[in-house]
C-alpha cells in the first residue's frame, strides 16, 4: 500500500520535472510573472506554487502617455537592475499593460497585478454596494488632463445649447463620460435632452464622428486634432483644457497589501513623483521617456511627445493639494472630485450606495513624504492660471455656454440673502472651479417695470454682487469676470412683466479661449 505522502511526493517530483523540461525547451529562460500581453512564461510553476518574486511591484497600466514617467523611471516594462526604480530605489517593477479593462480589474483582483492605474472622478462606479473592488484604495495622484480629453463637434454645433437634440459618441462610465456630463452643466442641460451612442474607448467615439454618425464625440489626444483638421467644420467645444479639475488618474492598490509593504509603496510614489516633475521641467527627459515608452507599447515616439503637452504630472505639491493637507488650497480636492461624480453617477443608476473618499482612499504615503521632505526636484505644485483685467475684447468673445438661474432679490435691491447664496454655491460656484481656466461672463436681468436705465444698472449690481461673493468665498480671480447689466432689453417688448421671475434671472456664461 502507497502511503498518502509518498503519492504527493509523487506528484510534486512529476511536476518539477515537467516544468524543468519546459524551462530547458524555452531556452532556460524563468518568469513568474505573466508578460506584458498577460502571458505567462513558466506558467506550470507559477500555477502549482503561486510563485511570484515577491520583491517585484506589479503595475497594471493602459496604452496612455500618462504612464510614460513610470515607463521611464523602469526602463521598460520588465524588472531589471539597469533602471531608476532599481538604482535610486531599489525597488524591482513589473509593468503589465492592459487595455482591456476587465481583464486588468480582474487581474488585479486575484493578486496577479499589485497596484493598477485608476480615474479618481469615475471610481466610485466601482466602488459601489457589494463590489468586488472593495478593500481598494487610491494612494496617489498620478496626473491631470490638461487637453488630452475633448468632446468634437460638427460645423452646425457652436455653444452647448444647440447641443440639446444632437447625438454623441462617449465610452460610458470613463473620464470621456465625466466630461461630457459636465459639459452639460455648464448649461443646466439635463443629460436626457441629448442623444447618446455609448462606446467603448475614445477611439470607437472618434471613429463614429469620422463616419458621420453622431454630431459630436468626446474623444483622447492627438485625435482631437486629427478629427479637426480632416474634417470640414470640425471644431473642439471643450475640453479638459478648460475643465482643469474634473478629471485626474491615480493608482490604486489592496489596502492589505499597503498595509503588508508600507516602505515599498511609499518608495514607488515618491520615485513616479520624481519622475512626474522631471516630465513637467526637462524636456530631455520628457525625449528619452517618449523613446522608452513608444518601444515598449509599440507606438511612436510623437504619440507621446504630443499627448505630454495635454497632461499635467502630479507632483508633492499637487499631492498635498489633492489629498487635502493645503488649507490654502482653493481648487478641487480629490474627495470633492469623487464625491461629486458619485452622486451624479448614483443618479444615473451606474452605482449604488459607493464608499465614502475616506474609505476609498489612503493619505497615509503622502503624508508621509511630506514629512519625510527627501524629494531633491521641483516639487512645487500646478500654478493657478492668473487672468488680465478683461478687455473691451474679451467682452465680445463668442459665448460657449449659458447657465440661466433665478435669484431673487428684494425690490430695488443687490443684497443676496441666504438662498441666493445657496444656489450661487450649488448652480455656479463648481463650474466656475471646475473650469478654472475659463473667462466667465456674469449678466443680471430685470423685467421691464421701471426706467429702463435706473433697471440697467440695478441689473449690473445685481451680477456684481453674484461676483463678488465667488471672488470672497472661493478666492477665484476677479479678473476672471466680465459683468455685464442687460436691465429689461431680454424682457418681452409690449406689457408689464412686474413680478414674473423669468425675466430676473443671473446667466453664467464661460467664454471662448
Amino acid at each position: 500500500m502507497v502511503r498518502p505522502w509518498v503519492k504527493i511526493a509523487g506528484i510534486i517530483i512529476a511536476v518539477l520535472a515537467i516544468g524543468f523540461a519546459l524551462v530547458k525547451l524555452n531556452g532556460g529562460k524563468v518568469s513568474l510573472l505573466p508578460n506584458s500581453e498577460g502571458n505567462s512564461e513558466g506558467g506550470i510553476l507559477n500555477n502549482v506554487f503561486g510563485g511570484k518574486d515577491k520583491d517585484v511591484i506589479t503595475i497594471g497600466v493602459n496604452t496612455y502617455c500618462g504612464f510614460a514617467p513610470i515607463v521611464k523611471m523602469n526602463n521598460g516594462l520588465q524588472p531589471n537592475e539597469d533602471c531608476d526604480f532599481y538604482k535610486k530605489y531599489g525597488l524591482k517593477v513589473k509593468i503589465i499593460i492592459q487595455d482591456d479593462f476587465n481583464a486588468g480589474r480582474s487581474a488585479f483582483k486575484s493578486g496577479d497585478i499589485n497596484v493598477l492605474y485608476c480615474t479618481t472622478d469615475v471610481r466610485s462606479i466601482e466602488l459601489g454596494n457589494n463590489s468586488s473592488m472593495l478593500g481598494t484604495e487610491q494612494f496617489m495622484v498620478l496626473n491631470f488632463s490638461r487637453g488630452s480629453d475633448a468632446l468634437v463637434v460638427n460645423k452646425n454645433i457652436h455653444t452647448v445649447q444647440d447641443m440639446v437634440g444632437k447625438t454623441f459618441a462617449y465610452a460610458e462610465g470613463t473620464a470621456s463620460h465625466t466630461l461630457f456630463l459636465n459639459i452639460l452643466e455648464t448649461s443646466g442641460i439635463a443629460p436626457s435632452k441629448v442623444n447618446t451612442v455609448k462606446v467603448q474607448s475614445g477611439l470607437e467615439a472618434a471613429d463614429f464622428f469620422k463616419a458621420g454618425k453622431v454630431d459630436g464625440a468626446v474623444v483622447w489626444a492627438p485625435d482631437d486634432a486629427d478629427l479637426v483638421a480632416s474634417i470640414k467644420g470640425a471644431k473642439v467645444l471643450f475640453s479638459t483644457r478648460q475643465a482643469t479639475n474634473i478629471i485626474t488618474d491615480g493608482l490604486i492598490a489592496k489596502d492589505s497589501y499597503i498595509e503588508a509593504n508600507p516602505d515599498k509603496i511609499k518608495k514607488l510614489t515618491e520615485a513616479i513623483l520624481w519622475a512626474n516633475s522631471e516630465m513637467n521641467t526637462n524636456p530631455k527627459f520628457v525625449q528619452e521617456a517618449a523613446q522608452i515608452f513608444a518601444k515598449a507599447f509599440k507606438t511612436d515616439a510623437d504619440f507621446v511627445l504630443n499627448t505630454a503637452q495635454n497632461i499635467r504630472f502630479a507632483t508633492l505639491g499637487d499631492e498635498e493639494d489633492l489629498f487635502g493637507f493645503n488649507p490654502d488650497f482653493t481648487g478641487v480636492t480629490a474627495d470633492q472630485m469623487y464625491t461629486r461624480m458619485s452622486r451624479v453617477y448614483q443618479d444615473l443608476g451606474l452605482t449604488s450606495k459607493p464608499l465614502p473618499w475616506r474609505k476609498a482612499s489612503n493619505s497615509s504615503i503622502v503624508e508621509a513624504l511630506m514629512s519625510q521632505n527627501s524629494l531633491n526636484n521641483n516639487q512645487n505644485p500646478e500654478t493657478v492660471k492668473a487672468f488680465t483685467a478683461p478687455t473691451a475684447e474679451d467682452t465680445k468673445k463668442q459665448e460657449i455656454s449659458d447657465k440661466e438661474v433665478i435669484i431673487n432679490f428684494a425690490t430695488n435691491s443687490s443684497n443676496l440673502d441666504n438662498n441666493a447664496r445657496n444656489i450661487i454655491d450649488n448652480e455656479f460656484a463648481p463650474i466656475a472651479k471646475q473650469f478654472a481656466n475659463t473667462r466667465v461672463k456674469v449678466e443680471g436681468n430685470t423685467d421691464n417695470t421701471g426706467n429702463a436705465d435706473t433697471n440697467r444698472e440695478l441689473s449690473k449690481r445685481r451680477a456684481q454682487a453674484v461676483v463678488d461673493y465667488l471672488v470672497k468665498e472661493y478666492s477665484l480671480d476677479r479678473n476672471r469676470f466680465i459683468v455685464i447689466g442687460n436691465g429689461s432689453k431680454n424682457a418681452i417688448a409690449a406689457g408689464s412683466i412686474g413680478s414674473d421671475q423669468k425675466y430676473r434671472t443671473t446667466n453664467f456664461k464661460l467664454l471662448a479661449d
